[in-house]
């Protein structure tokens, strides 16, 4: 089962919302951790293992490509989530070539992500 999982939003708002969800899909005993950016992300990662994440890919600053790439350079080991409105076909090849494992249509929907957290083994049914 996943002991930590990270969500990496620039928007505080998408961050909330996803915590909510995650909170309501994982085990009681599930850490949560949030980062408002790829650099921030990095950063907890460096500190702790986390073996989950949700990331946005569209940021300020580092992207969620970026942070993508660096994470599959560090073979950080972590399921990766990501979420964009960008839903093109070329988004989606570039992001599972970096190691995504499944990308999720922005904003959020419930039973969305926990159709995807089961396909993951990240959760089982409540």
């Amino acid at each position: 089962m996943v002991s930590t999982v990270l969500v990496i939003d620039d928007s505080k708002s998408s961050r909330g919302l996803n915590l909510a969800y995650m909170r309501d899909l994982m085990e009681p005993q599930t850490r949560f951790l949030e980062a408002a950016g790829g650099a921030q992300a990095l950063a907890i990662l460096a500190e702790q293992p986390v073996e989950l994440v949700l990331l946005d890919l569209t940021m300020p600053g580092m992207s969620g490509y970026e942070v993508l790439a660096e994470l599959q350079r560090l073979n950080a080991g972590a399921q990766i989530i990501v979420i964009s409105a960008d839903i093109q076909s070329q988004t989606r090849a570039r992001v599972s070539a970096l190691g995504a494992a499944a990308f999720i249509e922005k904003p959020i929907k419930f039973d969305t992500l926990r159709a995807v957290l089961l396909e993951l083994g990240a959760t089982h049914e409540h």
